[in-house]
């Protein structure tokens, strides 16, 4: 009897723990999308001025737990050189679940190609964090991608 009286306690706990999280999270707004932008930008910036150190401070700390800040540049440098070289960034859709959000980013070179990523950010605290770059196909120049923002 004892033990299903507990059982029963803890079930009921956490139930009561889901309806609580729920109605938080419903409570907090989603980010405007130029809040997740501008953590892209900010970090974009830094890998401009080679500033890997204050680049690294926009990663997730999953990303910094999986590498040093020597390793973080190693890794720019080899997998997202082009990043740093694009004429202008354009955004492309947002969409937020919860405490994570994708954000497209399109990466426009000289000659107008552009290439495409999408980037994984996560809310750590009270700021938003990037937690990792998909790349996607190139876009030929003259070509639009839909969901383009100028």
């Amino acid at each position: 009897m004892i033990k299903a009286s507990l059982l029963f306690f803890f079930l009921s706990l956490c139930v009561a723990a889901i309806f609580v999280t729920d109605h938080i999270r419903r409570q907090v707004p989603p980010p405007a999308p130029h809040e997740l932008f501008a953590v892209v930008e900010k970090q974009l910036a830094a890998f401009r001025a080679a500033d890997y150190s204050s680049a690294y401070r926009h990663a997730a700390s999953g990303v910094q737990e999986r590498f040093t800040v020597p390793q973080f540049e190693a890794m720019i440098r080899r997998d997202y050189g082009e990043m740093t070289n694009a004429q202008r960034i354009e955004f492309g859709f947002v969409k937020v679940s919860g405490s994570a959000a994708v954000v497209q980013v399109f990466f426009v070179s000289e000659s107008g190609s552009a290439r495409a990523f999408l980037y994984s950010l996560i809310a750590e605290g009270d700021s938003w964090k990037i937690n990792g770059v998909q790349p996607m196909r190139s876009v030929p120049p003259g070509n639009r991608w839909a969901g383009l923002h100028i």
